[in-house]
Protein backbone atom coordinates (compact mmCIF):
# COMPACT_ATOMS: atom_id res chain seq x y z
CA UNK A 1 0.00 0.00 0.00
CA UNK A 2 2.89 2.62 1.07
CA UNK A 3 4.10 1.40 -2.75
CA UNK A 4 1.40 2.38 -4.18
CA UNK A 5 1.09 5.86 -2.27
CA UNK A 6 4.36 6.55 -3.45
CA UNK A 7 3.91 6.09 -7.29
CA UNK A 8 0.59 7.46 -6.93
CA UNK A 9 2.59 10.90 -5.33
CA UNK A 10 5.33 10.32 -8.29
CA UNK A 11 2.63 10.43 -10.71
CA UNK A 12 0.97 13.24 -9.25
CA UNK A 13 4.23 15.16 -9.92
CA UNK A 14 5.16 14.46 -13.43
CA UNK A 15 1.61 15.54 -14.08
CA UNK A 16 1.84 18.69 -12.06
CA UNK A 17 5.59 19.39 -13.78
CA UNK A 18 4.07 18.90 -17.43
CA UNK A 19 1.38 21.22 -16.64
CA UNK A 20 3.84 23.82 -14.54
CA UNK A 21 6.56 23.39 -17.39
CA UNK A 22 3.96 24.71 -20.07
CA UNK A 23 3.21 27.78 -18.31
CA UNK A 24 6.43 28.85 -17.09
CA UNK A 25 9.28 27.47 -18.68
CA UNK A 26 11.26 28.79 -20.99
CA UNK A 27 9.69 29.09 -24.74
CA UNK A 28 13.35 28.52 -26.62
CA UNK A 29 13.70 25.05 -24.62
CA UNK A 30 9.20 24.00 -24.51
CA UNK A 31 10.09 25.12 -28.50
CA UNK A 32 12.85 22.60 -28.45
CA UNK A 33 11.42 20.12 -26.80
CA UNK A 34 8.14 19.69 -28.70
CA UNK A 35 9.68 20.93 -32.17
CA UNK A 36 12.74 18.82 -32.91
CA UNK A 37 10.62 15.23 -31.97
CA UNK A 38 7.84 16.56 -34.06
CA UNK A 39 9.53 17.55 -37.35
CA UNK A 40 11.99 14.10 -36.49
CA UNK A 41 8.78 11.83 -36.87
CA UNK A 42 6.99 13.68 -39.52
CA UNK A 43 10.34 13.90 -41.32
CA UNK A 44 10.49 9.91 -41.16
CA UNK A 45 7.27 10.05 -42.32
CA UNK A 46 8.51 11.78 -45.07
CA UNK A 47 11.17 9.75 -45.86
CA UNK A 48 9.45 6.32 -45.81
CA UNK A 49 7.08 8.13 -48.66
CA UNK A 50 10.01 9.28 -50.55
CA UNK A 51 11.69 5.68 -50.02
CA UNK A 52 8.67 3.66 -51.14
CA UNK A 53 8.71 6.19 -54.57
CA UNK A 54 11.64 5.31 -55.16
CA UNK A 55 11.65 2.03 -54.69
CA UNK A 56 8.49 1.57 -56.55
CA UNK A 57 10.18 3.62 -59.27
CA UNK A 58 12.91 1.74 -59.52
CA UNK A 59 12.09 -2.14 -58.71
CA UNK A 60 8.76 -2.13 -60.45
CA UNK A 61 8.31 0.89 -63.24
CA UNK A 62 7.33 4.37 -63.42
CA UNK A 63 3.64 2.91 -64.10
CA UNK A 64 3.44 1.78 -60.22
CA UNK A 65 4.36 5.52 -59.37
CA UNK A 66 1.16 6.43 -61.53
CA UNK A 67 -0.74 3.62 -59.97
CA UNK A 68 -0.08 4.47 -55.88
CA UNK A 69 -0.36 8.19 -56.60
CA UNK A 70 -4.10 7.90 -58.45
CA UNK A 71 -5.12 5.48 -54.78
CA UNK A 72 -3.71 8.25 -52.88
CA UNK A 73 -7.01 10.23 -52.05
CA UNK A 74 -8.30 6.92 -50.67
CA UNK A 75 -5.06 6.91 -48.44
CA UNK A 76 -5.81 10.85 -47.77
CA UNK A 77 -9.33 10.61 -46.48
CA UNK A 78 -8.11 8.14 -43.66
CA UNK A 79 -5.23 10.31 -42.65
CA UNK A 80 -7.15 13.27 -42.70
CA UNK A 81 -9.92 11.65 -40.16
CA UNK A 82 -7.06 10.81 -38.06
CA UNK A 83 -5.53 14.28 -38.01
CA UNK A 84 -8.72 15.55 -37.65
CA UNK A 85 -9.22 13.55 -34.36
CA UNK A 86 -5.94 13.83 -33.32
CA UNK A 87 -5.45 17.35 -33.64
CA UNK A 88 -8.69 18.26 -32.35
CA UNK A 89 -8.39 15.98 -29.25
CA UNK A 90 -5.14 17.18 -28.37
CA UNK A 91 -6.02 21.15 -28.37
CA UNK A 92 -9.18 20.22 -26.26
CA UNK A 93 -6.73 18.59 -23.69
CA UNK A 94 -4.55 21.63 -24.12
CA UNK A 95 -7.20 24.25 -23.37
CA UNK A 96 -8.69 22.21 -20.56
CA UNK A 97 -5.69 21.43 -18.56
CA UNK A 98 -5.08 25.26 -18.73
CA UNK A 99 -8.29 25.51 -17.26
CA UNK A 100 -7.58 23.04 -14.39
CA UNK A 101 -10.36 20.95 -15.96
CA UNK A 102 -8.60 17.40 -16.19
CA UNK A 103 -12.00 15.19 -16.16
CA UNK A 104 -13.08 16.97 -19.82
CA UNK A 105 -9.35 16.20 -20.96
CA UNK A 106 -10.15 12.54 -19.98
CA UNK A 107 -13.11 13.19 -21.64
CA UNK A 108 -11.81 14.09 -24.64
CA UNK A 109 -9.06 11.33 -25.10
CA UNK A 110 -11.80 8.57 -24.32
CA UNK A 111 -14.50 10.00 -27.25
CA UNK A 112 -11.99 10.72 -29.96
CA UNK A 113 -10.31 6.78 -29.10
CA UNK A 114 -13.82 5.09 -29.37
CA UNK A 115 -14.91 7.26 -32.31
CA UNK A 116 -11.49 6.96 -34.31
CA UNK A 117 -11.71 3.00 -33.94
CA UNK A 118 -15.11 2.94 -35.12
CA UNK A 119 -15.41 5.13 -38.07
CA UNK A 120 -12.02 3.86 -39.34
CA UNK A 121 -13.53 -0.07 -39.47
CA UNK A 122 -16.15 1.23 -41.19
CA UNK A 123 -14.87 3.62 -44.16
CA UNK A 124 -11.71 0.96 -44.44
CA UNK A 125 -14.67 -1.79 -45.28
CA UNK A 126 -15.97 0.81 -48.17
CA UNK A 127 -13.10 1.07 -49.57
CA UNK A 128 -12.04 -2.15 -49.49
CA UNK A 129 -15.41 -3.97 -51.40
CA UNK A 130 -15.39 -1.13 -54.11
CA UNK A 131 -11.46 -0.51 -54.45
CA UNK A 132 -12.14 -0.89 -58.36
CA UNK A 133 -14.73 1.47 -58.73
CA UNK A 134 -12.64 3.61 -56.67
CA UNK A 135 -9.78 3.60 -58.45
CA UNK A 136 -11.96 3.99 -62.28
CA UNK A 137 -13.53 7.21 -60.42
CA UNK A 138 -10.41 8.82 -59.47
CA UNK A 139 -9.29 8.19 -62.80
CA UNK A 140 -7.16 5.32 -63.73
CA UNK A 141 -7.15 4.20 -66.96
CA UNK A 142 -6.69 0.27 -68.11
CA UNK A 143 -2.94 0.54 -67.89
CA UNK A 144 -2.85 1.55 -64.10
CA UNK A 145 -6.24 -0.02 -62.58
CA UNK A 146 -4.90 -3.26 -61.84
CA UNK A 147 -1.66 -1.72 -59.97
CA UNK A 148 -4.00 0.78 -58.16
CA UNK A 149 -6.62 -2.02 -56.45
CA UNK A 150 -3.55 -4.70 -55.92
CA UNK A 151 -2.34 -1.52 -53.57
CA UNK A 152 -5.54 -0.07 -51.94
CA UNK A 153 -6.21 -3.79 -51.10
CA UNK A 154 -3.34 -4.43 -49.60
CA UNK A 155 -2.73 -1.59 -47.42
CA UNK A 156 -6.61 -0.82 -46.15
CA UNK A 157 -7.20 -3.81 -43.94
CA UNK A 158 -4.93 -2.03 -41.46
CA UNK A 159 -6.42 1.34 -42.19
CA UNK A 160 -8.53 0.96 -37.91
CA UNK A 161 -4.51 0.65 -36.72
CA UNK A 162 -2.80 3.04 -38.42
CA UNK A 163 -5.37 5.75 -37.63
CA UNK A 164 -5.39 4.64 -34.04
CA UNK A 165 -1.25 4.90 -34.39
CA UNK A 166 -1.68 8.63 -35.61
CA UNK A 167 -3.83 8.84 -33.22
CA UNK A 168 -1.57 7.69 -30.28
CA UNK A 169 1.04 10.31 -31.68
CA UNK A 170 -0.61 13.23 -30.97
CA UNK A 171 -1.92 12.22 -27.62
CA UNK A 172 1.09 11.18 -26.37
CA UNK A 173 2.66 14.58 -27.13
CA UNK A 174 -0.53 16.06 -25.40
CA UNK A 175 0.87 13.87 -22.71
CA UNK A 176 4.31 15.55 -22.30
CA UNK A 177 6.45 12.47 -24.28
CA UNK A 178 6.86 14.02 -27.72
CA UNK A 179 10.93 12.16 -27.60
CA UNK A 180 8.52 8.39 -27.16
CA UNK A 181 6.31 9.47 -30.22
CA UNK A 182 9.17 10.50 -32.29
CA UNK A 183 11.17 7.10 -31.21
CA UNK A 184 7.49 4.62 -32.52
CA UNK A 185 7.26 7.02 -35.38
CA UNK A 186 11.14 6.30 -36.33
CA UNK A 187 10.94 3.11 -35.85
CA UNK A 188 7.89 1.89 -37.20
CA UNK A 189 9.51 4.27 -40.81
CA UNK A 190 12.78 2.24 -40.36
CA UNK A 191 10.25 -0.80 -40.77
CA UNK A 192 8.27 -0.06 -43.24
CA UNK A 193 11.64 0.77 -45.54
CA UNK A 194 13.02 -2.77 -44.48
CA UNK A 195 9.70 -4.46 -44.98
CA UNK A 196 9.41 -2.49 -48.56
CA UNK A 197 12.95 -3.67 -49.57
CA UNK A 198 12.06 -7.34 -48.72
CA UNK A 199 8.56 -7.61 -50.43
CA UNK A 200 10.07 -5.63 -53.43
CA UNK A 201 13.01 -6.35 -54.73
CA UNK A 202 13.48 -9.49 -52.93
CA UNK A 203 10.10 -11.13 -52.96
CA UNK A 204 8.79 -9.43 -55.99
CA UNK A 205 5.31 -8.70 -54.80
CA UNK A 206 5.26 -5.07 -56.37
CA UNK A 207 2.99 -2.66 -55.59
CA UNK A 208 1.03 -5.10 -53.42
CA UNK A 209 4.49 -5.49 -51.23
CA UNK A 210 3.89 -1.74 -50.60
CA UNK A 211 0.92 -1.84 -49.83
CA UNK A 212 1.57 -4.67 -46.90
CA UNK A 213 4.71 -2.99 -45.53
CA UNK A 214 2.90 0.00 -44.62
CA UNK A 215 0.13 -1.83 -43.30
CA UNK A 216 2.29 -4.74 -41.12
CA UNK A 217 5.09 -1.21 -40.09
CA UNK A 218 2.02 0.70 -39.02
CA UNK A 219 0.60 -1.87 -37.09
CA UNK A 220 3.56 -2.25 -35.07
CA UNK A 221 3.53 1.21 -34.41
CA UNK A 222 0.25 0.91 -33.30
CA UNK A 223 1.02 -1.47 -30.42
CA UNK A 224 3.39 0.72 -29.05
CA UNK A 225 1.20 3.69 -28.63
CA UNK A 226 -2.04 2.42 -28.12
CA UNK A 227 -1.08 0.86 -24.89
CA UNK A 228 0.41 4.09 -23.59
CA UNK A 229 -3.50 6.14 -24.07
CA UNK A 230 -4.36 3.48 -21.39
CA UNK A 231 -1.19 4.22 -18.96
CA UNK A 232 -2.99 5.51 -15.82
CA UNK A 233 0.27 7.42 -14.82
CA UNK A 234 -0.40 9.68 -17.81
CA UNK A 235 -1.84 13.36 -17.73
CA UNK A 236 -4.83 11.64 -19.24
CA UNK A 237 -5.74 8.56 -20.04
CA UNK A 238 -8.31 6.34 -22.26
CA UNK A 239 -10.21 4.69 -19.26
CA UNK A 240 -10.34 8.15 -17.15
CA UNK A 241 -12.81 9.77 -19.27
CA UNK A 242 -16.37 9.24 -20.36
CA UNK A 243 -17.34 8.73 -24.32
CA UNK A 244 -19.64 12.35 -25.00
CA UNK A 245 -20.90 13.38 -28.67
CA UNK A 246 -20.47 16.82 -28.13
CA UNK A 247 -16.88 15.77 -27.66
CA UNK A 248 -16.96 14.36 -31.22
CA UNK A 249 -17.95 17.66 -32.69
CA UNK A 250 -15.79 19.52 -30.85
CA UNK A 251 -12.40 17.80 -31.72
CA UNK A 252 -14.09 17.49 -35.49
CA UNK A 253 -14.66 21.20 -35.27
CA UNK A 254 -10.82 22.45 -33.74
CA UNK A 255 -8.97 19.86 -36.43
CA UNK A 256 -10.81 20.76 -38.84
CA UNK A 257 -8.39 22.46 -40.64
CA UNK A 258 -5.92 19.89 -40.50
CA UNK A 259 -8.41 17.15 -41.71
CA UNK A 260 -9.27 19.38 -44.82
CA UNK A 261 -5.49 20.22 -45.97
CA UNK A 262 -4.91 16.44 -45.98
CA UNK A 263 -8.75 16.08 -47.62
CA UNK A 264 -7.85 19.16 -50.25
CA UNK A 265 -4.61 17.50 -51.06
CA UNK A 266 -5.95 14.40 -52.29
CA UNK A 267 -8.63 16.28 -53.85
CA UNK A 268 -5.97 18.57 -56.09
CA UNK A 269 -3.85 15.18 -56.48
CA UNK A 270 -7.19 13.96 -58.12
CA UNK A 271 -7.07 17.52 -60.38
CA UNK A 272 -3.82 17.28 -60.95
CA UNK A 273 -3.67 13.57 -61.89
CA UNK A 274 -6.78 13.93 -64.41
CA UNK A 275 -5.26 17.01 -66.12
CA UNK A 276 -1.41 15.93 -66.58
CA UNK A 277 -3.42 12.36 -67.82
CA UNK A 278 -5.59 14.39 -70.07
CA UNK A 279 -1.98 16.28 -71.58
CA UNK A 280 0.89 14.30 -71.39
CA UNK A 281 -0.33 10.76 -70.18
CA UNK A 282 0.70 7.89 -67.66
CA UNK A 283 4.45 9.75 -67.97
CA UNK A 284 2.80 13.20 -66.64
CA UNK A 285 1.21 11.60 -63.96
CA UNK A 286 4.38 9.75 -62.56
CA UNK A 287 6.64 13.28 -63.01
CA UNK A 288 3.87 15.09 -60.87
CA UNK A 289 4.05 11.86 -58.23
CA UNK A 290 7.91 12.33 -57.65
CA UNK A 291 7.29 15.98 -57.01
CA UNK A 292 4.81 15.37 -55.16
CA UNK A 293 6.99 13.20 -53.01
CA UNK A 294 9.77 16.00 -52.65
CA UNK A 295 6.73 18.52 -51.87
CA UNK A 296 5.25 15.79 -48.95
CA UNK A 297 9.14 15.27 -47.22
CA UNK A 298 9.44 19.27 -47.14
CA UNK A 299 6.24 20.22 -45.85
CA UNK A 300 6.63 17.64 -43.06
CA UNK A 301 9.18 19.61 -41.80
CA UNK A 302 6.80 22.97 -41.28
CA UNK A 303 4.07 20.67 -39.81
CA UNK A 304 6.42 19.51 -37.55
CA UNK A 305 7.19 22.62 -36.23
CA UNK A 306 3.67 24.18 -36.88
CA UNK A 307 1.76 21.06 -35.06
CA UNK A 308 4.47 20.74 -32.27
CA UNK A 309 3.83 24.22 -30.97
CA UNK A 310 0.08 23.47 -30.58
CA UNK A 311 0.41 22.12 -26.95
CA UNK A 312 2.21 24.91 -25.86
CA UNK A 313 -0.36 27.58 -27.34
CA UNK A 314 -3.56 25.52 -26.35
CA UNK A 315 -2.03 25.08 -22.59
CA UNK A 316 -0.97 28.90 -22.52
CA UNK A 317 -4.08 30.21 -24.47
CA UNK A 318 -6.52 28.10 -21.67
CA UNK A 319 -4.43 30.07 -18.99
CA UNK A 320 -4.64 33.16 -20.27
CA UNK A 321 -0.84 34.07 -21.18
CA UNK A 322 -1.06 35.98 -24.52
CA UNK A 323 2.42 37.20 -24.16
CA UNK A 324 4.03 33.53 -23.77
CA UNK A 325 1.88 32.91 -27.30
CA UNK A 326 3.46 35.66 -29.31
CA UNK A 327 7.11 34.87 -28.41
CA UNK A 328 6.26 31.00 -29.41
CA UNK A 329 4.59 32.61 -32.95
CA UNK A 330 7.84 34.87 -33.30
CA UNK A 331 10.32 31.88 -32.73
CA UNK A 332 8.50 29.41 -34.76
CA UNK A 333 7.82 32.29 -37.76
CA UNK A 334 11.41 32.82 -38.03
CA UNK A 335 12.81 29.04 -37.88
CA UNK A 336 9.68 28.21 -41.06
CA UNK A 337 11.17 30.91 -43.04
CA UNK A 338 14.87 30.10 -42.27
CA UNK A 339 13.93 26.62 -43.55
CA UNK A 340 12.07 27.50 -46.42
CA UNK A 341 14.65 29.48 -48.08
CA UNK A 342 17.27 26.13 -47.20
CA UNK A 343 14.65 23.85 -49.14
CA UNK A 344 14.00 26.27 -52.12
CA UNK A 345 17.91 26.41 -52.65
CA UNK A 346 18.41 22.43 -52.44
CA UNK A 347 15.71 21.93 -55.03
CA UNK A 348 16.64 24.98 -56.94
CA UNK A 349 19.91 24.14 -57.72
CA UNK A 350 19.63 20.62 -56.94
CA UNK A 351 16.50 19.32 -58.04
CA UNK A 352 16.95 17.42 -60.89
CA UNK A 353 19.37 15.13 -59.47
CA UNK A 354 16.79 14.48 -56.67
CA UNK A 355 13.85 13.91 -58.89
CA UNK A 356 16.64 11.06 -60.80
CA UNK A 357 16.30 9.18 -57.94
CA UNK A 358 12.62 8.30 -58.55
CA UNK A 359 13.32 6.60 -62.22
CA UNK A 360 15.52 3.97 -64.10
CA UNK A 361 18.54 4.59 -65.34
CA UNK A 362 17.94 5.12 -69.36
CA UNK A 363 13.85 5.00 -68.76
CA UNK A 364 11.25 6.94 -68.74
CA UNK A 365 12.78 9.84 -69.42
CA UNK A 366 9.77 11.54 -70.51
CA UNK A 367 8.62 11.57 -67.45
CA UNK A 368 11.95 12.67 -65.78
CA UNK A 369 12.39 15.83 -68.26
CA UNK A 370 8.99 16.32 -66.96
CA UNK A 371 9.63 16.05 -63.61
CA UNK A 372 13.14 18.49 -64.38
CA UNK A 373 11.30 21.22 -64.99
CA UNK A 374 8.40 21.15 -62.67
CA UNK A 375 10.84 20.84 -59.91
CA UNK A 376 12.49 24.38 -60.62
CA UNK A 377 9.01 25.94 -60.72
CA UNK A 378 7.79 23.91 -57.45
CA UNK A 379 10.76 24.76 -54.93
CA UNK A 380 9.05 28.61 -54.89
CA UNK A 381 6.49 27.00 -52.56
CA UNK A 382 8.83 26.87 -49.71
CA UNK A 383 9.60 30.45 -49.47
CA UNK A 384 5.86 31.12 -48.25
CA UNK A 385 4.29 27.57 -47.09
CA UNK A 386 5.51 27.24 -43.77
CA UNK A 387 4.19 30.44 -42.41
CA UNK A 388 0.96 29.86 -44.01
CA UNK A 389 1.21 26.46 -42.36
CA UNK A 390 2.01 27.95 -38.97
CA UNK A 391 -0.45 30.46 -39.17
CA UNK A 392 -2.77 27.75 -40.03
CA UNK A 393 -1.79 25.36 -36.74
CA UNK A 394 -2.20 28.83 -34.72
CA UNK A 395 -5.99 29.32 -35.47
CA UNK A 396 -5.99 25.68 -34.18
CA UNK A 397 -4.72 25.80 -30.98
CA UNK A 398 -6.57 28.35 -29.86
CA UNK A 399 -9.86 26.78 -30.45
CA UNK A 400 -10.44 29.10 -33.35
CA UNK A 401 -11.21 26.53 -36.56
CA UNK A 402 -12.72 28.63 -38.78
CA UNK A 403 -9.92 31.02 -39.14
CA UNK A 404 -8.02 28.23 -39.52
CA UNK A 405 -9.88 26.44 -42.47
CA UNK A 406 -10.24 29.45 -43.97
CA UNK A 407 -6.41 29.56 -44.57
CA UNK A 408 -5.93 26.07 -44.97
CA UNK A 409 -8.60 26.15 -48.26
CA UNK A 410 -7.00 28.86 -49.29
CA UNK A 411 -3.62 27.69 -49.74
CA UNK A 412 -4.44 23.84 -50.65
CA UNK A 413 -7.78 24.06 -52.81
CA UNK A 414 -9.40 27.33 -53.53
CA UNK A 415 -6.42 28.73 -55.29
CA UNK A 416 -4.95 25.59 -56.63
CA UNK A 417 -8.38 24.22 -57.83
CA UNK A 418 -8.77 27.56 -59.57
CA UNK A 419 -4.92 27.19 -61.19
CA UNK A 420 -5.72 23.82 -62.41
CA UNK A 421 -9.05 24.45 -64.32
CA UNK A 422 -7.66 27.71 -66.08
CA UNK A 423 -3.93 27.97 -66.14
CA UNK A 424 -3.34 24.73 -68.73
CA UNK A 425 -5.85 26.11 -70.90
CA UNK A 426 -4.78 29.65 -71.13
CA UNK A 427 -1.02 29.38 -71.26
CA UNK A 428 -0.26 25.49 -71.85
CA UNK A 429 0.15 22.62 -69.60
CA UNK A 430 3.98 23.56 -68.20
CA UNK A 431 1.89 26.37 -66.79
CA UNK A 432 0.71 24.00 -64.05
CA UNK A 433 3.53 24.07 -61.80
CA UNK A 434 3.24 27.91 -61.54
CA UNK A 435 -0.24 26.93 -59.65
CA UNK A 436 0.85 26.17 -56.02
CA UNK A 437 3.38 28.58 -55.27
CA UNK A 438 1.19 31.24 -56.44
CA UNK A 439 -1.65 29.98 -54.29
CA UNK A 440 0.93 30.08 -51.43
CA UNK A 441 1.68 33.49 -52.31
CA UNK A 442 -1.82 34.88 -52.20
CA UNK A 443 -2.66 32.92 -49.32
CA UNK A 444 0.27 34.64 -47.41
CA UNK A 445 -1.52 37.92 -47.45
CA UNK A 446 -4.34 37.04 -46.00
CA UNK A 447 -2.82 34.67 -43.40
CA UNK A 448 -0.62 37.61 -42.55
CA UNK A 449 -4.00 39.58 -41.53
CA UNK A 450 -5.61 37.23 -39.87
CA UNK A 451 -3.32 36.17 -37.42
CA UNK A 452 -2.50 40.08 -36.88
CA UNK A 453 -6.25 41.14 -36.17
CA UNK A 454 -6.69 37.79 -33.94
CA UNK A 455 -3.58 39.20 -32.06
CA UNK A 456 -4.80 42.52 -31.72
CA UNK A 457 -8.48 41.35 -30.33
CA UNK A 458 -6.64 38.97 -27.83
CA UNK A 459 -5.03 42.05 -26.55
CA UNK A 460 -8.05 44.34 -25.83
CA UNK A 461 -10.47 41.24 -24.54
CA UNK A 462 -7.14 40.57 -22.08
CA UNK A 463 -6.72 44.83 -21.01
Amino acid sequence: EVDNMKMSGEKAIHRQELERGLLTQKISRLFLKYTIPGVAGLLFLGIQSVIDGVILGRFVEANALASVNLILPCYSLMTALSIVIGVGCQTLIGINLGRSDRQEANNAITTSFLFLGGISVLISGLIYIFAGDIARMLGANDVLVTGAVDYIRSLVPFFPLLSLMFLGDYMIKAMGHPLYAMIVMGSTVLINIGLDLLFIPVMGLGIKGAGLATGLAFTLGALFNIPRMFQRGQVVAVQRGRFRWPLVWNALYNGSSEGISELSAGITIFLFNITMMRYLGEDGVAAFTAINYILFIATTVFLGISDGIIPIISYNFGAGRLDRIEKVLRLAGRVNFMIGITLFAILFFFGQQITSFFFKGGEALDALAIANYGITIYCFTFLMSGLNILASSYFTAIGNAKLSVVISMLRSLVFVTFGIIVYPSLFGIQSIWYNVPVAELCTLFISFMLVRRELLKEVVLKN
